[in-house]
């Protein structure tokens, strides 16, 4: 058996990688082949090649005698086309080596079913993510690759550390505080990439056919943003805090700023997830608190601002 991962130097990828090393090959591609997260891959034995999705030549040769796809294109904000068209890019390259007879996909939790989602407006941004990521379910039912598995996860733990918290929780970072669109009580389904990469991996090596045109809603618990602050803040040594936004602010900054809006979406979000029926896999579960400990450096890393700058 040979994996190929897309996105394999990113959280979901790099974490299955790690997973399937070194008793299963895996290869990917990647724009920067020196970067750290690739030397680190590489070190542990993974096919590391140059080139992106739309280099034919290069996807073909990475692609060549693999008998497995990780799928897991990313969205992009200048380029809202890039996500459907990398899927079908990957899922022809894969169909046309003649040697993949397995796909796992990993999309999002809500992505069956988003007009449930509270506020849902299928103009803003999150909607039209969530749009491409069930046409790319579809295609992959349909792409003729005989087994499949669709993971679709929840709130990434991966959120609140490192150059995602920097970019997309500034305030939360630099300053303590949270300014949310949450509501007090809306419960997040938060999952660990360690969990994501368990499943695929799961998925990918199923010999029995268990996970086999299975569409699993993923996570490993369910928090409120108090909560999650309060754990995140022990681990960093601080006090964080969330701010929760009144009607009227959601309201005007839901125009300026489209994370405001997938916020009050994902107010509804754990109605997608059945905790009991993710552990009735057999598929070892992480939580906050695991996740925590094992990132402990990298938590201290993101949340010391004596030396940052916002």
């Amino acid at each position: 058996m040979k994996v190929f991962i897309c996105g394999i130097t990113g959280s979901q990828g790099s974490a299955l990688a790690r997973l399937l090393l070194p008793s299963t090959p895996v290869v990917g591609l990647t724009r920067n082949p020196s970067s750290a997260s690739a030397a680190a891959l590489t070190s542990l034995g993974a096919e590391l090649l140059p080139g992106s999705y739309d280099d034919a030549s290069a996807l073909a040769s990475a692609l060549a005698g693999c008998t497995a796809l990780f799928l897991n294109p990313m969205p992009s904000f200048t380029d809202p086309a890039a996500e459907r068209r990398d899927g079908l890019t990957l899922l022809a390259a894969a169909k046309a080596a003649g040697t993949v007879t397995r796909v796992v996909y990993s999309t999002a939790l809500s992505v069956d079913a988003p007009e449930k989602l509270p506020n849902y407006d299928p103009e803003a941004y999150i909607a039209k993510m969530l749009s491409q990521k069930r046409f790319l379910e579809g295609a992959v039912r349909d792409s003729g690759i005989p087994h499949w598995t669709i993971l679709r996860p929840g709130n990434f733990m991966t959120n609140y550390v490192g150059e995602p918290a920097l970019t997309r929780q500034k305030d939360l970072v630099f300053e303590g505080v949270s300014a949310t669109a949450f509501a007090r009580d809306t419960k997040l389904p938060m999952v660990d990439t360690a969990t994501i990469g368990a499943f695929a991996r799961a998925a990918l090596l199923d010999a029995g056919n268990k996970f086999d045109k299975q569409e699993i809603g993923l996570a490993d618990e369910l928090l409120t943003l108090d909560e999650l602050l309060a754990k995140l803040g022990a681990a960093a040594g601080r006090t964080l805090t969330a701010r929760y936004m009144d009607d009227d602010e959601v309201e005007a900054q839901k125009m300026l700023n489209p994370m405001v809006g997938a916020q009050v979406m994902m107010r509804g979000l754990a109605q997608f997830l059945d905790v009991d029926a993710v552990k009735s896999w057999g598929v070892p579960l992480s939580s906050f608190d695991k996740f925590l400990e094992r990132e402990a450096a990298l938590v201290k890393e993101t949340y010391d601002v004596k030396d940052k700058t916002a």
